[in-house]
């Protein structure tokens, strides 16, 4: 039945013809804004890809909005700016009906990601995101729309991918975070990675639902014995032998030993205060450690006290503030490159003593062997790394070789208590 013009309102306000129905309800049609795409030259650097669109402020009144998606150099023609715009598209029709309209292919989940979640995250996390996604996530799902991707199917690429169990889970855990995202942004029902099942279906719902990979590792951490750490800083000169040594006595993480400045070293309390950590990409930065555990007090023995004066006599950077490694290069403006000395000092050095394969993070899991070694509580062990919990902490811990032998004499010592098993006889020979 035609619809009576008494019952056409036009709405200018609202920029478009509505029409009530019997009980003067107003209806009106949900669009799905598509805005406007433009390459902007711009005084200084290259041109630019620009996107405009509408939306409403806070009394109803419609703004244009623009945002510069990014440089020729980055998007070289439209199609790629295009597909830029789509994950920004998303977020601008959010609130439509029609949202579920647009086909939402890995790639443009993934470029929204990138604007409304990862950048809350930890630089260092947001480049391993990066590398993770752009190396292997992209390359073989990107294309693919959301309720292609399956959670078999995910699994049994993982499973084939000539890649450490390690990485394998990590790339798992970051698709999982991707898709969670589009969960909550309801561009689809459910995440096939960390469950099979649809939300609101009802269920068993949890890890064993959805992809299965083994984050197993390969080989055991290297772990040195007290000689070993003695014997390397025997081979190298006093500001690497300081770095080892402080390295081995409090097992802080790289990032920390490289933002350790002399305001953290409490001379007089005895206490280092480790609160940030040193990120060397992008530039350089200072940031929070790892977690809120990370941030406690640690102590400063009368010898490391000691060494650390000694090496604040001869730095020409010794000022609070100033880094304790500071890189003299670059005029104190940033600590040590750590993995460079690394590779041209620490490694070298105990490779002339026949050890290989050391790491930073090889003084940490020393530390955590050697005191449980020395008969140090787990709970204990678990605050002197400043770890969060006790599972963390579990990783670390490793009896060394003798400890087993020890182990195994007193197990065999209470089951033949002075005796040995005779092939001849079955009874105990004492």
């Amino acid at each position: 039945m035609a619809l009576d013009r008494a019952s056409r309102v036009d709405y200018s306000g609202l920029g478009c013809q509505c029409r009530l129905n019997k009980g003067g309800i107003l209806f009106r049609r949900t669009r799905y804004q598509q805005g406007s795409l433009r390459l902007e030259e711009r005084k200084r650097g290259a041109a630019v890809w620009v996107y405009r669109w509408w939306e409403n402020d806070i009394t109803g009144k419609p703004i244009r909005r623009k945002v510069q998606l990014g440089c020729l150099e980055r998007y070289p023609n439209e199609s790629a700016a295009c597909a830029a715009a789509d994950a920004l598209r998303l977020t601008i029709n959010n609130q439509s009906k029609r949202k579920n309209l647009q086909k939402t292919t890995v790639n443009i989940l993934w470029e929204h990601y990138c604007r409304e979640e990862l950048p809350l995250k930890e630089i260092s996390t947001q480049d391993a995101y990066l590398v993770y996604a752009e190396n292997w996530v992209l390359p073989r799902w990107g294309k693919l729309l959301l309720e292609e991707i399956k959670t078999i199917e995910v699994e049994r690429w993982l499973r084939a991918a000539q890649i450490a169990d390690g990485t394998k889970a990590k790339i798992k855990c970051i698709m999982s975070a991707v898709f969670s995202h589009a969960v909550r942004w309801e561009f689809c029902g459910h995440n096939p990675i960390s469950s099979g099942i649809p939300v609101g279906t009802g269920g068993k719902r949890g890890p064993s639902t959805g992809v299965r990979v083994s984050a197993k590792r390969q080989k055991s951490p290297l772990v040195l014995s007290p000689e070993e750490v003695k014997l390397g800083l025997t081979q190298l000169e006093f500001r690497d032998q300081l770095l080892v040594f402080l390295d081995g006595a409090l097992g802080i993480r790289q990032g920390e030993l490289g933002a350790l400045r002399w305001l953290d070293c409490e001379f007089e309390n005895m206490n280092f205060s480790v609160q940030h950590s040193y990120y060397w990409r992008r530039g350089g930065h200072l940031k929070s450690t790892k977690t809120e555990a990370s941030a406690k007090l640690l102590p400063m023995h009368p010898s490391l006290k000691q060494a650390l004066l000694e090496w604040r006599s001869q730095s020409l950077y010794n000022r609070p503030g100033d880094f304790v490694f500071a890189s003299e290069r670059l005029k104190g403006s940033k600590p040590l490159d750590l993995a460079s000395v690394l590779k041209k000092k620490i490694q070298p050095a105990f490779k002339r003593i026949g050890i290989t394969g050391v790491g930073w993070h090889t003084f940490r899991h020393t530390v955590g062997s050697m005191l449980a070694e020395m008969g140090e509580h787990q709970l204990m062990i678990r605050d002197y790394l400043r770890h969060a919990n006790l599972h963390v902490t579990n990783k670390y811990l490793q009896a060394t070789t003798t400890s087993k032998r020890l182990a195994q004499g007193k197990l065999v010592d209470a089951i033949l208590p002075g005796g040995v098993l005779s092939a001849s006889k079955s009874t105990l020979v004492h």
